[in-house]
Parts: C-alpha cells; sequence; structure tokens
C-alpha cells in the first residue's frame, strides 16, 4: 500500500499546491488564464505527440471499448434506479446530472497524468481511446438527454450544436484526431514546430493538476451529504468494480487496456461534469461538492487499486 501511494502521491501534492497557492499567492484572476493554457494548448500538444504515434487498428480495441461502455451504462443505470428510489426528485433532469457525476472521470487533468505517469507507452492507445469514448458517449449523451427533457424533443438543429460544442470545438478531441491523422498518413509537422509541441507536452501534467488543485472549493449546500457521498461511492468504488467486471466476462485477458480502463474509471469526477450542471442549472452545487471530495477521497481510492492491480 505504501509502495502505491508513493507512486501517485506526487500527483496529489501538486493539487495540494495549487490549492494552496490559491489561497496564499495566487491571483484568482490568474486562474482562468492557467485553465485556458493547459486546455487548449498544453495537454492538446500532449495527446497530439501521443496520438501521431498510434495507429488506428491500436486504437480500435472493440471488446475492450464495449467492456468501458458497458460499465458506465451499468454503473449509470444503478445510479439512476436507486437515487429514482432513495433520493426522488421531480426534475427529470436531475438523474441525469447525478449519473454524470457517477460515470464522468476526470480524464484530461488526472487521467492522462495518472496513466501516462504509471503505465507509460503501453497505456497511450487505451487512455486516448477512453478519453474519446468518454466525450463522445458520456459527455454527448448526457447533454442530449438533458436538451430532450428540458425542451420534450431534440431536433437535428440542437443535436449538431451539441456535436459542435462538444466535439468539433474540443481541442482535447480535435488534437487527438489530428494526431491519428498524421500517423495514419505517415505526416510530421515542421522541426520548429514539432519541438514547440514537445515543449508544450511536458508541461501539461504539472499545470493541469495545480489548476485543478486551485479550483477546488468547498461551498455550503442544502442537498443532503448522504446524496453527495452516495455518488462519490459509487464513482470511485463501482464504478471500477464493474469496469474490472466487465473486463472479465468478456474474457478480456489485455493487462494495459484493463489496468488503463480500471484506473481511468476510478478517479474522481471531471470538472465538466460541473460545467454541464452549471448550463443548465440542475444540481450544479450538489456536483461542485461531488467533485471535491471525490477528488480528496482519490487519494486513497486510486491507491489501492494501484495496491491491487500493480
Amino acid at each position: 500500500m505504501l509502495a502505491s501511494l508513493e507512486a501517485i502521491l506526487p500527483l496529489f501534492l501538486l493539487i495540494v499546491l495549487g490549492y494552496g497557492a490559491r489561497r496564499t499567492l495566487l491571483d484568482v484572476k490568474l486562474l482562468p488564464g492557467l485553465n485556458l493554457f493547459v486546455y487548449y494548448f498544453a495537454v492538446p500538444a500532449l495527446l497530439f505527440n501521443a496520438a501521431s504515434q498510434q495507429s488506428i487498428n491500436d486504437l480500435l480495441n472493440i471488446p475492450a471499448l464495449a467492456a468501458v461502455s458497458l460499465a458506465v451504462v451499468l454503473t449509470g443505470l444503478f445510479t439512476y434506479l436507486g437515487f429514482r428510489r432513495i433520493f426522488p426528485s421531480t426534475d427529470r433532469r436531475v438523474p441525469v446530472v447525478q449519473c454524470l457525476n457517477a460515470v464522468f472521470a476526470n480524464f484530461a487533468y488526472m487521467g492522462i497524468p495518472l496513466t501516462f505517469g504509471l503505465l507509460g507507452e503501453s497505456s497511450y492507445a487505451a487512455t486516448i481511446s477512453i478519453v474519446l469514448l468518454g466525450n463522445i458517449l458520456i459527455v454527448n449523451g448526457s447533454q442530449l438527454l438533458l436538451e430532450a427533457f428540458e425542451h420534450q424533443s431534440i431536433d437535428g438543429k440542437a443535436m449538431y450544436g451539441i456535436v459542435q460544442r462538444s466535439l468539433l470545438q474540443n481541442p482535447i478531441f480535435l488534437s487527438t484526431v489530428i494526431g491519428l491523422v498524421f500517423s495514419n498518413y505517415a505526416l510530421s509537422l515542421p522541426g520548429s514546430l514539432q519541438k514547440m509541441v514537445d515543449m508544450l507536452g511536458p508541461a501539461a501534467i504539472p499545470v493541469a493538476l495545480f489548476c485543478l488543485g486551485a479550483s477546488l472549493q468547498f461551498r455550503k449546500t442544502e442537498i443532503a451529504y448522504a446524496q453527495i457521498f452516495s455518488l462519490v461511492a459509487i464513482k470511485l468504488v463501482l464504478h471500477p468494480v464493474l469496469t474490472l467486471a466487465c473486463f472479465y466476462a468478456l474474457g478480456i485477458e489485455d493487462s494495459s487496456w484493463l489496468l488503463t480502463a480500471v484506473f481511468l474509471c476510478a478517479l474522481p469526477t471531471g470538472a465538466l461534469a460541473h460545467v454541464i450542471a452549471l448550463k443548465y442549472q440542475v444540481f450544479d452545487t450538489g456536483t461542485s461538492q461531488v467533485i471535491v471530495f471525490s477528488t480528496l477521497l482519490s487519494l486513497v481510492s486510486v491507491s489501492i487499486w494501484v495496491q491491487l492491480l500493480l
């Protein structure tokens, strides 16, 4: 347990450093700029370099992606049925956001540093594929459901708008796709441009974690803590357990995909869930608290998963 804790502790110390800086030295006005740097430059550069080294065949591990998707569906279904019975809501959109809290992990700011740091290049293909799947299946799916419930239906124009915002205007998605195009056609960037991308990429991990820590905020909420911590438990415990079970049930023995998938699913709820909750003004305060507490408790839960599987 101590060895696994030491392996991931530097990641969490960077989060703590960001949290402390926010409350001592860091001007709050600088935080949006740092986040923009991470989201639009550093992480895309890292993903472009990783994707450009992969072939399409490496990414299309259909059985493994099916296992990840099945775990998402089962976790969401469990959350929906359980919360409808224990924490009922008259707003049909609330269960959608609660399910989003339960299945959408912090892929960009924590997942990439964790899998790349622990597993190295063997995790590149699986990480990239699961990040893309998360954007397409979870982010798009939740927004489509929210739009449908909000307007009683959804037309082609609204659907295209959601896809455009979440994929076609998403630098993480676009940089990965462009990297795959470069890989597939054996393309390469001009020397100076490639050197710039190589310089940007390594900045993604420390700055992303620093920004994550700086953005954590504890707020008072009228939502029962039983509801918040139930979602935290589902995200940190049930989701990775079901992911592991789905891999075994489908007979998938590829250890790099199994480890990457479980570690990614064991991560805390991603900040994008709060962005979506705020946009639709549904369970937004509860979502922010789920993100904070799941991030803090993931130090223990991720350490346990690393100890069990590595």
